[in-house]
């Protein structure tokens, strides 16, 4: 820890950053080398409303929103007139459901996904095959295979695409993960992750309800089984059904599992092994884990564990430990067991641009500059893929109850036909990953 001064520190941050880091202001707005960024956003409510602020906030940058697309008129006219707020105009169009209308209109440059996790994929894989560079929201897509064809795409059309695992472009998260990697806690032994408990409950029964006026359901649905309509279903509360998405483990694991293989130069690979033994719902509507507990092993020995926390707080936290000690992030606190650990070449130093933490301004800003400078992003698909498969290799080991051996090269399992089958997903007709 010693030989780690401050002008090393920098430099070693600098280059693990890569592709993170911020272009100067100057190269943007009326001194632009190139053409305003043009936006289409795809999904306008939670994530979606979330991320319209932070590009109408970047205008500067020369980004502008010009389209809006979204199966509920409710959302898509809500978001049509915040940005009309901001521009003063009427300038962007409103398109009712169908994605294509975007990925396929040459005057967009960019697209931001912001739909259900059984949605990305389709919507990423077209925007990527017409042009389009392309933000995602985590978890990156809802299978291991959806991953492994949205990266082969990316690269194939030599496009930008970054996940939405915005703590990437944090400075606290990025001080850790340099610092462990430049050997600060030496040989690490084991990574414990907390993610919150289930936000959203329902009871042990319920009933098909009538589609609201204005809701396209059936294009919601999309390529995922089909099932009567119910409120808790859809929005928010997709999350806790598996047709849709995984859970916590992929809604909060995908945050703190990236910032685990961040620190142990995983980026690429993975872990060798994973085993669960999680809850999940016997009733009601909600099939996803209430209680989330599995262990990744890798090859180094390292064993990541990832569990349901019981305090109540709704955020999570990363806790590594290694032989010179230990370290505990999130995004309310850094912590260590010695203090020494918290100020290594002057400590973390927050981005210069705005909203460099994790409000996720600074992602979106190193998503703009990627798209100038044709960097790879932070959290490229790449890197969101690898995250997103171990969050997917918990879901299954807790679904299957066994130990389950895992080939991050082949990316498969090793003689468990059963556990590979699950690696994809079924598409209802006339949807298909192709």
């Amino acid at each position: 820890m010693n030989q780690l001064n401050r002008r090393n520190f920098i430099k070693l941050s600098t280059l693990a950053a890569g592709a993170a880091t911020i272009m100067p202001s100057k190269l943007f707005g009326a001194e632009a080398p190139s053409k305003q960024i043009t936006f289409g956003f795809v999904g306008t409510g939670n994530m979606g409303s979330s991320n319209i602020d932070r590009v109408l906030r970047l205008k500067k940058l020369g980004a502008r929103i010009v389209a809006v697309c979204d199966v509920d008129k409710f959302f898509r006219e809500r978001a049509a007139a915040r940005i009309k707020k901001v521009y003063g105009d009427t300038g962007c169009k409103l398109v009712s459901g169908d994605f294509r209308e975007l990925t396929r209109n040459p005057e967009i440059d960019a697209l931001v996904v912001s739909t259900p996790d059984h949605w990305h994929a389709l919507i990423a894989l077209d925007a990527l095959r017409h042009g389009k560079d392309v933000f995602c929201e985590k978890p990156l897509t809802h299978s291991i295979r959806e991953g492994q064809a949205l990266v082969a795409a990316l690269r194939q059309y030599n496009r930008v695409g970054q996940t939405g695992t915005m703590q990437r472009s944090d400075g606290s998260f990025r001080y850790v993960a340099d610092v462990i990697q430049q050997g600060a806690l030496g040989k690490l032994d084991h990574i414990d992750i907390l993610i919150p408990a289930n936000n959203k409950y329902v009871g042990a029964t319920w009933t098909p309800e009538a589609v609201p006026e204005g809701l396209d359901y059936d294009f919601w649905i999309g390529p995922a089984p089909f099932a009567p309509y119910a409120k808790q279903r859809t929005h928010y509360q997709f999350r806790y059904i598996m047709d849709y998405a995984g859970g916590q483990t992929t809604n909060w694991g995908a945050h703190y599992i990236d910032i685990a293989q961040w620190a142990l130069s995983m980026d690429k690979s993975g872990p060798v092994a994973v085993e669960g033994s999680g809850e999940f719902p016997t009733t009601g509507l909600f099939t996803a884990p209430t209680r989330v507990d599995f262990t990744a092993t890798y090859a180094s020995g390292v064993k990541l564990r990832v569990k349901t926390r019981t305090d109540g707080i709704y955020d999570g936290s990363v806790k590594f430990f290694g032989e010179k000690g230990w370290m505990d992030v999130s995004r309310t606190k850094l912590k260590a067991s010695d203090d020494a650990l918290l100020t290594i070449g002057g400590g973390p130093v927050k981005e210069k641009s705005e909203g460099g933490d994790a409000s996720g301004l600074a992602h979106m800003t190193n998503f703009i500059a990627c798209i100038r400078s044709r960097e790879r992003c932070v959290a490229d698909f790449a890197i969101g893929h690898r995250t997103t498969t171990i969050c997917n290799l918990g879901n299954i080991a807790m679904q299957l109850r066994r130990p389950l051996t895992w080939d991050p090269d082949k990316e498969e399992f090793l003689g468990d036909q059963q556990a590979n089958r699950m690696k994809e997903r079924a598409y209802r007709a006339p949807w298909a990953l192709v």
